[in-house]
Order: structure tokens, then C-alpha cells, then sequence
């Protein structure tokens, strides 16, 4: 599996060899369509990215290296056009993220050196949150492998029945009854 490290160093090698505008509206265009697996994973219809449709071959596949970034992503090739396998959504996923910083960062190129260096402050940003939510997950893991291997702990250690002990100490406590007090009115006798 192609990791998140290896599509950052496909997309640098992407950009570097084009034109800054189309690298931006490319990717611009990839993410929209990842997105659209991504939140429709059920229907087939996403999964297909056709070479023949005149605004993918214009914008997407007019970026020479197009076809092996959406190979890496988990996309197979099939005459003129990319199917994404079901067994291959995890990866997409897994580098979504990775498509979508490096648009913000080449459309901030694009716009100009300000633009440029907002773009990288939130593409920081969001790196941190994905980052801390990756460290809340650990750690969330561990406790419930922890949790698993108390309750497996505890279901082997036999427990003592408990007793309640008889105290020979404290106040001598006396019913209703023994006093003469008839439950039902409250009087003596």
C-alpha cells in the first residue's frame, strides 16, 4: 500500500514538472471527486473517473502523471477510464487528506506569496488536528485493550461469596413489634 509520505512525494514530483494554475485546478478537481466517493461509498457511479469526459480530460487528465497518482491511490485502470475497488477505499482515505493539503498549498502558490503563506498556516493547522485526533485514537485503543484484558483478569479469578458479618457491637435496634406497637394504628397495646 502506497502511503500518505509516498502521494506527498508523487504530487511534489506532480508539480514541480507542471504548470502551477492546472496542477491547483487538478487537484482542485481530484478532491471533488475523492469527495464524492467518499460520502456516496455505496454507489458505483463515483467509483468510475472517465478519460473520455471532456472536463476530466481537459483539466485532470491533462497532467502527465495523472493516471499513476490515481493508480497510487488505489484506482485501476480499465481501457478509458479509472475504477476505484471497493477493498481499495481505505486507501484512498488514508491519502485524502494528503490530496486535499497539497491543493490548498498550490492554489495558495497560485494566488500569491500572502496567499501562499495563509495556505500553509492552515494546512499546519489542520496537520496538528489530524495529528491529535491520531494520538486521541491511540490512546483510546490502549484503554480498550486494557479494559479487554481486566475483564479477561477478571473472569478468571473466583470470588468468595459474601456473608454479612454479625456485629456485636453498636445500638440495640428493637422492631415495632417487639416494643407492642400494632403496625396498622400506630398505638400501643
Amino acid at each position: 500500500m502506497i502511503s500518505s509520505n509516498q502521494t506527498k512525494s508523487l504530487l511534489e514530483v506532480i508539480e514541480k514538472n507542471e504548470d502551477p494554475s492546472a496542477f491547483a485546478d487538478a487537484l482542485g478537481l481530484l478532491e471533488k471527486l475523492i469527495t464524492n466517493i467518499i460520502n456516496n461509498p455505496n454507489e458505483d457511479k463515483f467509483k468510475h473517473i472517465k478519460m473520455t469526459v471532456k472536463t476530466l480530460a481537459t483539466r485532470l487528465f491533462n497532467i502527465k502523471q495523472m493516471a499513476e497518482l490515481l493508480t497510487s491511490l488505489g484506482f485501476i485502470q480499465l481501457d478509458q477510464e479509472f475504477y476505484l475497488p471497493d477493498e481499495e477505499l481505505v486507501k484512498l482515505l488514508e491519502n485524502f487528506n494528503t490530496i486535499k493539503w497539497q491543493h490548498i498549498l498550490a492554489q495558495g502558490r497560485v494566488d500569491g506569496p500572502q496567499q501562499y503563506q495563509k495556505a500553509q498556516e492552515i494546512v499546519r493547522q489542520q496537520q496538528e488536528v489530524q495529528r491529535q485526533y491520531e494520538k486521541e485514537q491511540r490512546e483510546k485503543e490502549k484503554i480498550q485493550q486494557q479494559m479487554k484484558y481486566d475483564r479477561q483478569e477478571r473472569s478468571l479469578v473466583k470470588e468468595k461469596d459474601s456473608k454479612a458479618n454479625d456485629l456485636q457491637f453498636g445500638a440495640k435496634v428493637k422492631t415495632c413489634e417487639q416494643l407492642g406497637i400494632n403496625k396498622n394504628t400506630g398505638k400501643r397495646g
